[in-house]
Protein backbone atom coordinates (compact mmCIF):
# COMPACT_ATOMS: atom_id res chain seq x y z
CA UNK A 1 0.00 0.00 0.00
CA UNK A 2 2.79 2.45 0.86
CA UNK A 3 4.48 1.64 -2.45
CA UNK A 4 1.38 2.81 -4.33
CA UNK A 5 1.62 6.22 -2.62
CA UNK A 6 5.40 6.59 -2.92
CA UNK A 7 5.63 6.00 -6.69
CA UNK A 8 3.37 8.94 -7.73
CA UNK A 9 4.98 11.24 -5.16
CA UNK A 10 8.46 10.43 -6.46
CA UNK A 11 7.32 10.96 -10.02
CA UNK A 12 5.96 14.37 -9.08
CA UNK A 13 9.02 15.42 -7.14
CA UNK A 14 11.41 14.28 -9.84
CA UNK A 15 9.49 15.19 -12.96
CA UNK A 16 7.00 17.82 -11.86
CA UNK A 17 3.27 17.72 -12.41
CA UNK A 18 1.53 20.66 -13.97
CA UNK A 19 -1.89 20.65 -15.50
CA UNK A 20 -2.23 22.67 -18.68
CA UNK A 21 -4.90 24.84 -17.05
CA UNK A 22 -2.68 25.84 -14.11
CA UNK A 23 0.65 26.40 -15.83
CA UNK A 24 0.52 30.14 -16.32
CA UNK A 25 -1.78 31.15 -13.48
CA UNK A 26 -0.80 33.69 -10.86
CA UNK A 27 1.00 32.89 -7.62
CA UNK A 28 -0.08 34.37 -4.28
CA UNK A 29 2.37 37.09 -3.24
CA UNK A 30 2.93 38.77 0.14
CA UNK A 31 1.54 41.97 -1.38
CA UNK A 32 -1.80 40.16 -1.76
CA UNK A 33 -2.25 39.75 2.01
CA UNK A 34 -4.26 42.96 2.49
CA UNK A 35 -6.51 42.15 -0.43
CA UNK A 36 -6.85 38.55 0.73
CA UNK A 37 -7.81 39.67 4.26
CA UNK A 38 -10.30 42.22 2.96
CA UNK A 39 -11.89 39.76 0.53
CA UNK A 40 -11.72 36.73 2.78
CA UNK A 41 -12.68 37.54 6.40
CA UNK A 42 -12.38 33.86 7.35
CA UNK A 43 -8.62 34.12 6.76
CA UNK A 44 -8.08 37.67 8.09
CA UNK A 45 -6.56 36.50 11.40
CA UNK A 46 -4.03 34.10 9.88
CA UNK A 47 -1.08 36.49 10.22
CA UNK A 48 -1.87 36.96 13.92
CA UNK A 49 -2.14 33.18 14.32
CA UNK A 50 1.18 32.71 12.50
CA UNK A 51 2.93 34.83 15.16
CA UNK A 52 1.57 32.85 18.12
CA UNK A 53 3.91 31.01 20.44
CA UNK A 54 3.47 27.26 20.87
CA UNK A 55 1.60 27.82 24.15
CA UNK A 56 -0.69 30.44 22.58
CA UNK A 57 -1.41 28.12 19.66
CA UNK A 58 -2.18 25.25 22.04
CA UNK A 59 -4.58 27.47 24.03
CA UNK A 60 -6.32 29.08 21.05
CA UNK A 61 -6.24 26.00 18.79
CA UNK A 62 -6.00 28.46 15.87
CA UNK A 63 -3.55 27.31 13.21
CA UNK A 64 -2.94 29.38 10.07
CA UNK A 65 -2.99 27.82 6.63
CA UNK A 66 0.38 26.83 5.19
CA UNK A 67 1.66 27.38 1.67
CA UNK A 68 2.94 25.07 -1.04
CA UNK A 69 4.92 25.62 -4.18
CA UNK A 70 2.61 26.68 -6.97
CA UNK A 71 0.62 23.74 -8.31
CA UNK A 72 2.72 21.34 -6.27
CA UNK A 73 2.91 19.35 -3.07
CA UNK A 74 6.21 20.75 -1.78
CA UNK A 75 5.85 22.97 1.29
CA UNK A 76 7.43 26.42 1.06
CA UNK A 77 10.00 27.18 3.79
CA UNK A 78 7.72 29.68 5.55
CA UNK A 79 5.35 26.79 6.36
CA UNK A 80 7.88 24.93 8.49
CA UNK A 81 7.69 27.36 11.41
CA UNK A 82 3.92 26.86 11.76
CA UNK A 83 4.14 23.07 11.36
CA UNK A 84 7.01 22.86 13.87
CA UNK A 85 4.75 24.59 16.42
CA UNK A 86 1.95 22.12 15.67
CA UNK A 87 4.39 19.21 16.04
CA UNK A 88 5.61 20.59 19.37
CA UNK A 89 2.01 20.73 20.65
CA UNK A 90 1.23 17.20 19.54
CA UNK A 91 4.48 15.63 20.76
CA UNK A 92 4.08 17.27 24.18
CA UNK A 93 0.46 16.10 24.51
CA UNK A 94 -0.15 12.69 22.95
CA UNK A 95 -3.92 13.07 23.48
CA UNK A 96 -4.03 15.78 20.80
CA UNK A 97 -5.37 14.91 17.38
CA UNK A 98 -5.16 16.93 14.18
CA UNK A 99 -7.48 17.05 11.20
CA UNK A 100 -5.86 18.44 8.04
CA UNK A 101 -8.22 19.47 5.24
CA UNK A 102 -6.81 20.58 1.90
CA UNK A 103 -8.70 22.85 -0.51
CA UNK A 104 -7.93 24.14 -4.00
CA UNK A 105 -9.24 26.90 -6.22
CA UNK A 106 -11.58 26.35 -9.18
CA UNK A 107 -8.85 26.03 -11.83
CA UNK A 108 -8.37 22.48 -13.11
CA UNK A 109 -10.42 19.32 -13.25
CA UNK A 110 -12.26 17.87 -10.27
CA UNK A 111 -10.02 14.78 -10.32
CA UNK A 112 -6.80 16.81 -10.36
CA UNK A 113 -7.95 19.16 -7.59
CA UNK A 114 -9.08 16.23 -5.44
CA UNK A 115 -5.68 14.61 -5.89
CA UNK A 116 -3.78 17.87 -5.25
CA UNK A 117 -5.68 18.75 -2.07
CA UNK A 118 -5.28 15.21 -0.73
CA UNK A 119 -1.57 15.08 -1.62
CA UNK A 120 -0.97 18.40 0.15
CA UNK A 121 -2.74 17.17 3.28
CA UNK A 122 -0.63 14.02 3.20
CA UNK A 123 2.55 16.09 2.74
CA UNK A 124 1.69 17.96 5.93
CA UNK A 125 1.10 14.69 7.76
CA UNK A 126 4.44 13.34 6.52
CA UNK A 127 6.25 16.46 7.70
CA UNK A 128 4.61 16.28 11.14
CA UNK A 129 5.46 12.59 11.47
CA UNK A 130 9.09 13.40 10.62
CA UNK A 131 8.99 15.70 13.67
CA UNK A 132 7.81 12.94 16.02
CA UNK A 133 4.03 13.15 15.70
CA UNK A 134 2.37 9.73 15.79
CA UNK A 135 0.76 8.97 12.38
CA UNK A 136 -2.49 7.75 13.95
CA UNK A 137 -3.05 11.17 15.54
CA UNK A 138 -3.38 12.94 12.16
CA UNK A 139 -6.29 12.50 9.74
CA UNK A 140 -6.07 14.00 6.27
CA UNK A 141 -8.78 14.97 3.80
CA UNK A 142 -8.69 16.50 0.35
CA UNK A 143 -11.81 18.43 -0.62
CA UNK A 144 -10.53 19.75 -3.93
CA UNK A 145 -12.64 22.69 -5.07
CA UNK A 146 -15.91 21.54 -3.46
CA UNK A 147 -15.79 23.86 -0.41
CA UNK A 148 -14.78 27.34 -1.58
CA UNK A 149 -14.85 30.24 0.87
CA UNK A 150 -15.79 32.59 -1.99
CA UNK A 151 -18.17 31.09 -4.53
CA UNK A 152 -19.17 33.86 -6.91
CA UNK A 153 -15.89 35.63 -7.63
CA UNK A 154 -13.32 34.25 -10.09
CA UNK A 155 -10.65 36.88 -9.42
CA UNK A 156 -7.03 36.00 -8.53
CA UNK A 157 -7.75 37.16 -4.95
CA UNK A 158 -10.78 34.86 -4.64
CA UNK A 159 -8.78 31.93 -5.97
CA UNK A 160 -6.02 32.72 -3.45
CA UNK A 161 -8.62 32.76 -0.68
CA UNK A 162 -9.96 29.37 -1.72
CA UNK A 163 -6.48 27.74 -1.90
CA UNK A 164 -5.90 26.77 1.69
CA UNK A 165 -5.29 24.06 4.25
CA UNK A 166 -7.51 24.08 7.32
CA UNK A 167 -6.47 22.56 10.63
CA UNK A 168 -8.62 21.33 13.51
CA UNK A 169 -6.80 20.53 16.73
CA UNK A 170 -8.81 18.40 19.14
CA UNK A 171 -8.52 15.96 22.04
CA UNK A 172 -11.64 14.03 21.04
CA UNK A 173 -11.34 10.40 19.99
CA UNK A 174 -11.57 9.77 16.25
CA UNK A 175 -14.83 7.87 16.46
CA UNK A 176 -16.44 10.96 18.04
CA UNK A 177 -14.90 13.45 15.60
CA UNK A 178 -15.64 12.01 12.16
Amino acid sequence: MRFLFIVPVLAILLGGCYSAERKNKEVKRDSDLFTLSALCPERANEEKWRNQTVDEMRASRKIPSVDFEFDGIVLVPSSYEVLDKVAAIMVADRSMKLIVEGHTDEVGSDEYNDWLSSARSNAIKSYLCSRGVHPDSVKTYGHGKRRPLIKIDDSPEARACNRRVEFTLTTREWNTVY
